[in-house]
């Protein structure tokens, strides 16, 4: 059973450079992404991460991506690592292991960028630097002190919230706490005091208990304050240096989200709610408010005026929103997670807050708003939905005056394993690519279709070139095919095991860690077709200082399933459409796949029997003069 993913998103109001110590996540651009589903294509897509194993509770938490430069960086709990992502094909260029196995992220966490480092909270509350470049480990924190009185399972200190790094002090700032309970702010420098370290220890600079959690919220930072909401709607200005409270206010709702911050009125936004209860003795809801605060900030830091405008009258927001030239966009789900959602759009221009209108969605956004500026005031807001299996990124039009807008759907995966739910933030790169992911563990980058500008020369009837880089000037096609089988493992239970760590030998080759599970006593994994297989697994358990000691190994007995074979084709351009052909055997050729979208095409020939062999090709569609002429291009 799916659990509901509330994420913290990223508020920037501005434009977003480039650069090697920045993220990509530009919340307010002036790149133009895919205009329409016709217009959009996929570019690539790679599973990143494992899937949840529900039957052992074992989570395998995928964080949420940060798009910095060329790369895409991710941490992954299913093999306790963090990830260096090209970019331009999804490939894995580089992963390293968290400082210990037995760590873990919370669900739905997020990882920080700033100061060439990448950051990583556990659940335990350590904070981790790794170097942007090398991903090799550069500090790590003692424990965040737990909140005093907590309960009996505190997990006060565990980092949830979002991180704000701010450059000009070098510092980070984080929230923590979980599902309920109290929680913590707290500030850290990033600074490698001991560059002969890679495990150097470092202090937290300053910490603020809250009598609430900060699970899944973020801050913000404001000039010299970093502004930050509990989930009790306790909003709080922090002195950057000293953590200091510069100002506080009890908004008298609760929060789960993200806050916004306008630079050009000192003002932060953030998307609340309000349960109203049927008799306030026995809690019964009877509904929901959902609103949006406008806070203004002082030179001082001190909180000025503080404005409200109900938006939902059964509503809720989880999300963060964005504001650019006097509106403020934020999303929320109509009176619970299943009935559908909204987009709402704000005018804040005024002393009286507005709402122009809200748009229904077809499910909820829990994605930070990406705003898009247009000719003549207007603007296009893309953002992710969360439902299955249409989750995806969709596209609203807003304009000076209007009073109404339509959601149209950009791009949804087409695959059955890459359909999931989608509460996840949306990054948008300078060339206008969209990245994502979603609960499928995949990572998706969706791109704008290359038109072919070449003009015909001609008037007689030619087919279309077979190199495609020749009349789009884009890389040449490239095609690789994968054959895998799968095998189910089974093994003796071995009493007082934590886990079992799994290794594979292929032929007469070296035995190989393939996988690593918890306490259950099976395990499916995919192994090359080419070769015979033999399997053992080693069972261990944890010392009191959280250390794997392993017991003696032993065999597993496997059971193979049958045989897959993918093809996948890169780079694909210029054409209306495209075909995949197969051929088994000594058979002819036979369409198995038809697509109007290039970019990356792949194709999975399932239940394939072993000993056949299969070739593919791809085949471009085009009209030339009025007639249909397909051609062979890979």
């Amino acid at each position: 059973m799916r659990t509901m993913k509330r994420v913290a998103a990223v508020a920037l109001s501005v434009v977003v450079l480039m650069t090697s110590g920045v993220s990509a996540k530009a919340a307010v651009t002036d790149v133009q992404p895919a205009k329409s589903s016709s217009e959009a294509v996929l570019k690539w897509a790679n599973k990143i991460g494992t899937l949840a194993d529900w039957s052992t509770y074992t989570y395998n938490n995928l964080s949420e991506i940060a798009v910095v430069g060329d790369y895409i960086y991710a941490a992954d709990d299913g093999e306790h690592r963090i990830m260096k992502i090209s970019k331009k094909t999804g490939e894995i260029l580089k992963s390293v292991s968290y400082k210990n196995d037995s760590y873990t992220i919370h669900y739905g966490a997020g990882i920080g960028t700033g100061d060439k480092k990448i950051f990583v909270g556990y659940e335990n509350g350590i904070i981790q630097a790794f170097d942007a470049d090398s991903l090799q480990s550069v500090w790590i924190t003692k424990p965040i002190e737990k909140v005093e009185g907590n309960g009996q399972y505190d997990q006060s200190n565990a980092i949830s919230g979002g991180f704000v790094y701010d450059d000009d002090n070098k510092n980070l700032y984080v929230g923590t706490g979980t599902y309920s309970g109290k929680g913590s702010y707290v500030a850290l420098t990033t600074k490698d005091e001991d560059p002969t370290k890679d495990y150097e220890v470092k202090e937290i600079t300053w910490q603020k208990e809250s009598d609430t959690t900060y699970y899944w919220n973020k801050g913000v930072s404001a000039g010299d304050v970093v502004v930050a909401c509990d989930a009790a709607g306790n909003l709080r200005s922090y002195d950057k240096k000293t953590g200091e409270i510069k100002s506080e206010s009890k908004l008298d709702d609760k929060f789960n989200g993200g806050i916004a911050y306008d630079a050009s009125t000192n003002t932060v936004y953030l998307g609340v709610y309000h349960i109203i209860y049927e008799e306030e003795d026995n809690k019964k809801e009877k509904s929901r408010v959902a609103s949006l605060y406008g806070v203004k900030i002082g030179d001082d830091g001190k909180f000025e005026t503080v404005k409200k405008v109900e938006i939902s009258d059964h509503g809720y927001i989880a999300s963060t929103p964005e504001v650019y030239n006097g509106k403020v966009y934020v999303s929320g789900s109509n009176a619970g997670y299943n009935n559908g959602g909204f987009m709402a759009v704000i005018d804040v221009s005024s002393d009286q807050y507005k709402v122009n209108y809200t748009v229904d969605l077809p499910a909820y956004s829990q994605s930070t708003p990406v705003v898009v500026k247009s000719a003549n005031d207007s603007v296009k807001v893309y953002f992710t939905i969360n439902t299955n299996p249409n989750g995806g990124i969709y596209m609203i039009e807003d304009s000076k005056g209007a009073t109404s807008a339509t959601a149209e759907k950009i791009f949804e995966p087409e695959k059955d394993e890459q359909k999931e739910y989608c509460a996840n933030e949306l990054h948008v790169d300078s060339e206008g690519t969209l990245y994502y992911i979603n609960d499928s563990r995949y990572l998706f980058a969706v791109g704008k279709k290359v038109e072919n500008t070449k003009p015909a020369e001609s008037t007689t009837e030619t087919k279309p070139s077979t190199s495609v880089s020749e009349t789009t000037k884009t890389k040449q096609i490239t095609k690789t095919v994968k054959s895998t089988r799968s095998v189910k493992l089974t093994w003796k239970k071995k009493k007082s095991a934590k886990g079992y760590v799994i290794y594979a030998k292929a032929g007469k080759g070296k035995y190989k860690k393939v996988a690593t599970v918890g306490k259950k006593t099976s395990k499916t994994i995919k192994v090359n077709k080419d070769s015979s297989y033999k399997f053992k697994v080693k069972p261990y358990k944890l010392t009191k200082k959280n250390k794997k000691k392993y017991f003696k190994a032993y065999a597993a007995k496997a059971k193979f399933g049958s045989k897959t074979v993918k093809v996948t084709f890169k780079n694909v351009t210029g054409s209306a459409s495209y075909k995949v052909e197969m051929k088994a055997g000594k058979a002819a050729y036979k369409t198995v796949k038809t697509t109007t979208k290039g970019g990356t095409i792949t194709y999975t020939k399932k239940k394939a029997k072993v000993g056949t062999t299969y070739k593919f090709r791809l085949k471009g569609i085009n009209k030339v003069n009025g007639k249909t002429v397909s051609v062979v291009i890979k």
